[in-house]
């Protein structure tokens, strides 16, 4: 009897433990990166962009450099995703708040909020004026 009850709390320990790294690991936000590199008349950037899984969907952030080497005109990145459905979804695009104006190089950041479901993650740079849908947000 005295074995029996000690196979069953070790058991029962065992199914406990399991249960709690359970819970643990499915609370866990997982992460995936990969780099970005994109350029345009007069400006090249890139970085990485890192898109962190939680419960919410996945929050997108890029970041990186963005170099200009136009003499004129003002630049930055947007990042954005497009939503999976039939037809294909919307487009989501947010800009960074960095702006490089003329020659130079800066650290740039632009981060959209968790969604589900998306196709992506992209990042495009932007000039100023520029009427394409990265570049309206």
């Amino acid at each position: 009897m005295r074995k029996l009850t000690a196979v069953a709390t070790a058991t029962a320990a065992t199914a406990l433990t399991l249960a709690i790294g359970a819970g643990t690991a499915t609370a866990d936000d997982s992460v995936m990166t990969k780099p970005w590199n994109e350029s345009v008349s007069g400006a090249s950037g890139s970085g990485t962009i890192k898109t962190v899984w939680g419960k919410d969907g996945g929050k997108v952030t890029a970041t990186g450099k963005l170099k200009v080497t136009a003499a004129k005109g003002c630049y930055t990145i947007s990042v954005g995703v497009e939503f999976i459905g039939k037809p294909r979804g919307p487009q989501i695009w947010h800009k960074a708040p960095q702006k490089q104006c003329g020659p130079g190089t800066i650290d740039v950041t632009a981060t959209l909020p968790p969604n589900q479901f998306w196709d992506g993650p992209w990042v495009e740079i932007c000039k100023d004026g520029d009427d394409s849908r990265a570049c309206k947000s």
